[in-house]
């Protein structure tokens, strides 16, 4: 995004970086904020009078959308850089003013998703209670704040695909929240709910064994196709049964069906 030399001079940037946060910054967090994007060297002019290089202002506008999204997450230079040229700012920024443009009365259409059926799900996952220690630092990792009772469907998911993945990965510290959207993919997070959960083991074993019809509405899932028992029957005509095995060639046959039938409705 191009910024207009005005727009970088220092206090019409420190004034829309307190904006986008929401709250007022102090000269000397402002200093600390100078230093993270890289501007912290002398130019030969009162520190009033600066004018930041359209990199130096984009980078400390991005601290602002890190800031108010991620308030206690330790930023460096280079995390806020790849923060930066990772655009996901943009997405918060977009979010935010689609927020802010809705009107009064649109929040309550919002449906939150309670966070101790969440913990419940993620329990069942895991195989065991998870610590109220533990489940605190899920929560803060992606950024859901500390008193929550509810939460989107999206960070939902985002939780119940953390459990997935420790229970694949016991010892390995949980990627950045960019890493495990990434991995989560664009289809699994379509098809991923707080029913139809599954693991990377789970998956590798219908892949090579095949899986009971119960299991079915699970695996298109796990493919970003959120079918229900009721579909499948109506599909089979009669031949679906959840007790019944089916294999990998008969698992395939589904998910193109599923795949053709979602095209169709789109």
């Amino acid at each position: 995004m191009e910024i207009d030399k005005e727009i970088r001079r220092r206090a019409q940037l420190k004034k829309l970086c307190e904006i986008i946060r929401g709250k007022p910054i102090s000269d000397w967090a402002w200093i600390d904020w100078e230093a993270l994007a890289g501007a912290c060297y002398a130019k030969g002019k009162r520190r009033r009078d600066r004018i930041y290089t359209p990199e130096q202002a984009q980078m400390l506008l991005c601290l602002g959308h890190l800031r108010k999204h991620f308030p206690t997450r330790l930023v460096t230079y280079r995390s806020l850089r790849e923060y930066w040229q990772a655009n996901i700012y943009k997405i918060e920024e977009a979010l935010d003013k689609a927020c802010n443009d809705e009107p009064i009365t649109k929040p309550e259409f919002v449906e939150l998703i309670p966070l101790l059926q969440v913990k419940k799900c993620c329990d069942e996952i895991m195989g065991r209670s998870l610590s109220r220690e533990t489940w605190s630092n899920w929560k803060q990792h992606i950024g859901i704040p500390k008193n929550s009772k509810g939460v989107e469907s999206g960070k939902a998911a985002l939780l119940v695909y953390m459990a997935c993945w420790r229970q694949d990965h016991w010892t390995t510290e949980f990627p950045s929240m960019k890493q495990l959207l990434w991995m989560m993919g664009e289809a699994t997070r379509l098809g991923m709910t707080i029913d139809t959960f599954s693991s990377g083991k789970m998956q590798h074993q219908w892949e090579m064994q095949g899986c009971k019809g119960e299991e079915l509405p699970r695996y298109l899932a796990a493919h970003g196709y959120r079918i229900s028992v009721f579909t499948l029957y109506k599909w089979g005509e009669g031949t679906f049964s959840k007790k019944k095995h089916y294999s990998v060639s008969e698992l395939g046959e589904w998910k193109r069906r599923a795949s053709k039938c979602r095209k169709y409705a789109a």
